[in-house]
């Protein structure tokens, strides 16, 4: 126990000092064999095994294919179609442009999976009409940030995936569990631009018609058809999570390739090079996460931390509460991926062990930690948008906060009201 207790504090350091997840993560588990049994003893058939059966998996399949729909997407060009698509239908309303953001994100949700996705690649698009039409740096860079947070959780969602794997649970129940979470999000912040208009006096823009409408629709329509194939093939049974996400793969070159015929041979390379890049990292990264978990849970570390919080409380909805605090805490600190990847094999048994739906608890800690990704010191987003909009990283903190907010609303209301994530999934059970 006092080994493993070692074992992430010195994880703890490794990150702090800058060295990657992933080796950090494998560097301490190692180093933990090596203090416990000796490092001319280390069980290298035992770290062999947990490292390659923790990514010897089917499921794990979707990472690289949701990876490569949200890099093609942003390559072709299918971004700025559902910009101006999103633009004709909220950017008369008050807020204009800053609606238009919010309900941007969430559509290129259903596509990219990822945050730093959204802040990288709609991000600047985003940031560049809202300046050109005039709207304050301050609202420009909040709205960009918050919404950019809508990402890992509506499907495909490569943390819901992530969790799924490592909780022992069905990752098409994760990603629908993410679906009106995701919906509620956007629609607190927008109710926020709503507010802010009138205090700021924000501009809006003209209704541009209903031909204008109907004309970015059908340019758009293949694109929003990818989260409507996602979304729709796995409540129908069709197929499991990682098939829709093959599915989803060959409907993004289709419509790359014939539709909106802004890929060339050598974008379509550099779509599949970056895909390979970001797909490897995670698998590395998980595949040591899986040993680290196998010494946490045969160190008993979950059960000392089950019974510390049972003498603190024994209620499911407290104890859920008290998690909530830690991710937004431990969010500040490390990626989605790496928190999930650490703290699931941990926590699981605990709320389990409580009676909690695991799929519930699953996407309200994946929002909790979500947070993280838009706040300091190491928040991922607001790094993306610092480059992306070229403004000092404390401006953008301070912008950012308000949306931060209102998604931190949405995360107790789900919390507290668990059929919000579960009506989907039970949709399908």
């Amino acid at each position: 126990m006092i080994a493993a207790v070692f074992l992430l504090v010195g994880l703890v350091v490794l990150l702090l000092l800058g060295v990657s997840a992933g080796l950090g993560i494998g560097t301490a588990s190692v180093a933990y064999f090596g203090f416990t049994r000796g490092f001319d003893s280390l069980p290298f058939e035992v770290i062999t095994q947990r490292l390659v059966g923790t990514i010897d998996s089917f499921t794990l399949l979707a990472i690289p294919l949701f990876l490569f729909v949200g890099h093609m997407m942003n390559e072709s060009g299918s971004a700025s179609q559902l910009f101006r698509f999103a633009n004709s239908l909220v950017g008369h309303w008050r807020g204009g442009l800053a609606q238009v953001n919010v309900l941007a994100s969430m559509l290129f949700a259903g596509m990219s999976g990822s945050g730093t996705a959204d802040a990288a690649g709609l991000g600047a698009m985003e940031i560049k009409a809202m300046r050109e039409a005039r709207y304050d740096d301050r609202t420009t860079i909040g709205v960009t940030v918050g919404s950019a947070l809508i990402g890992p959780i509506i499907p495909p969602s490569i943390a819901g995936i992530l969790y799924a794997v490592l909780a022992g649970v069905s990752p098409a129940d994760v990603l629908l569990a993410g679906v009106i979470p995701g919906i509620l999000m956007a629609v607190s912040m927008m109710a926020l631009v709503f507010f802010l208009a009138r205090r700021r006096n924000l501009p809006r823009e003209t209704f541009p018609g209903w031909c204008s409408l109907a004309r970015d629709l059908r340019s758009a329509f293949l694109a929003l058809m990818t989260p409507v194939i996602l979304i729709g093939g796995i409540i129908s049974g069709l197929f499991t999570a990682t098939e829709s996400a093959a599915v989803a793969a060959l409907w993004a070159v289709l419509i790359s390739v014939f539709a909106y015929g802004g890929l060339s041979f050598r974008r379509f390379v550099k779509v599949l090079q970056r895909s390979a890049f970001d797909s490897a990292i995670i698998m590395f990264i998980l595949a040591c996460s899986g040993l680290l978990g196998w010494i946490l849970t045969r160190a008993q570390l979950p059960q000392a931390i089950a019974e510390g919080i049972a003498s603190i409380t024994t209620s499911p909805m407290l104890t859920m509460l008290i998690i909530i605090v830690f991710a937004l805490v431990v969010g500040c600190f490390m990626a989605v991926a790496v928190a999930i990847n650490i703290l699931t094999p941990i926590l699981v048994p605990i709320v389990v062990g409580l009676g909690i739906d695991p799929v519930h608890f699953g996407i309200v800690f994946i929002m909790a930690l979500v947070i993280g990704e838009a706040t300091p010191p190491f928040g991922m987003v607001l790094f993306v948008i610092t480059r992306v909009a070229a403004v000092p990283f404390d401006f953008v903190v301070r912008s950012a906060w308000p949306f931060l907010a209102a998604i931190g609303v949405v995360v107790l209301l789900v919390w507290q009201i668990p059929q919000l994530a579960l009506w989907v999934p039970n949709l399908v059970r």
